[in-house]
């Protein structure tokens, strides 16, 4: 594999799901800017897997809530790479419980992660993404279809969904297309968080009677950054192994 002039920037890509989309970007022929906020470690290792595999990347922390620290995160991708061809909003957090026991701690820690961190990046996406290039959220099945405990969470995850509409509208003169993906279940991830019944749950409700993994999600996020994918732009695409259906 051999350096491209293309670029990606994936924002949490120390998790499980955004480590996978930076490997299967930059097995794609991408630059990956591995962005993190706390899992230093992690965020190495997924440099290091790429460049074993020969690719190229590097890692970088910011605090998505910070308009300076996610300016700069741009700012050093184009100084290193020259340009920005696909960011991957992927950065989140998440609580849960009943509403009437959330606290405005709760509330504003997840909005400030999930809408005002997203809200930044996608704003910096829409700033310097070349032309004929990809915005693309990891969003989630509880935007469509909250379920019980999580208002807080599944109603971030609906404002940027509903925001990458109206994006689209307004890049799309220059090529660039805007899409979302909405997991379902996935492990690793944030279900692990969850009882192994409610795992099971979520598996007995997938057509494939599995949780999704993040190859799974990484594979959509290739074709959606791909060529193939720029006729697509405004979407909700659903991988969730038909678990909303």
């Amino acid at each position: 594999m051999t350096a491209t002039t293309k670029t990606a920037i994936v924002t949490g890509g120390s998790g499980a799901i955004g480590s996978e989309i930076c490997r299967r970007l930059a097995s794609d022929g991408f630059n990956v800017v591995v962005h993190y906020s706390t899992d230093q470690r992690s965020a190495e290792s997924v440099v290091a897997d790429i460049e074993s595999a020969g690719g190229t990347a590097f890692s970088m922390d910011a605090d998505v809530r910070q308009e300076s620290e996610v300016t700069q995160l741009f700012a050093e991708a184009i100084q290193r790479f020259g340009g920005v061809d696909v960011v991957v909003v992927n950065a989140g957090t998440i609580t849960s419980g009943p509403i009437a026991e959330c606290t405005m701690q709760d509330f504003d820690q997840v909005h400030a992660v999930n809408s005002r961190g997203a809200f930044l990046t996608i704003r910096e996406a829409a700033r310097h993404v070349r032309d004929d290039g990809r915005i693309l959220f990891v969003s989630s099945q509880l935007a469509e279809r909250p379920r019980l405990g999580t208002g807080i969470y599944s109603a971030t995850k609906a404002a940027i969904d509903a925001m990458l509409v109206s994006l689209s509208k307004e890049v799309g003169n220059r090529g660039i297309a805007v899409n979302s993906i909405r997991p379902g279940a996935t492990s690793p991830g944030m279900v692990d968080q969850r009882t192994e019944a409610e795992k099971q749950e979520f598996a007995d409700l997938s057509a494939f009677d599995r949780l999704g993994t993040p190859t799974d999600i990484a594979a959509v996020a290739s074709f959606l950054a791909s060529s193939e994918g720029g006729w697509i732009t405004g979407q909700q695409i659903r991988a969730d192994g038909g678990m909303s259906n």
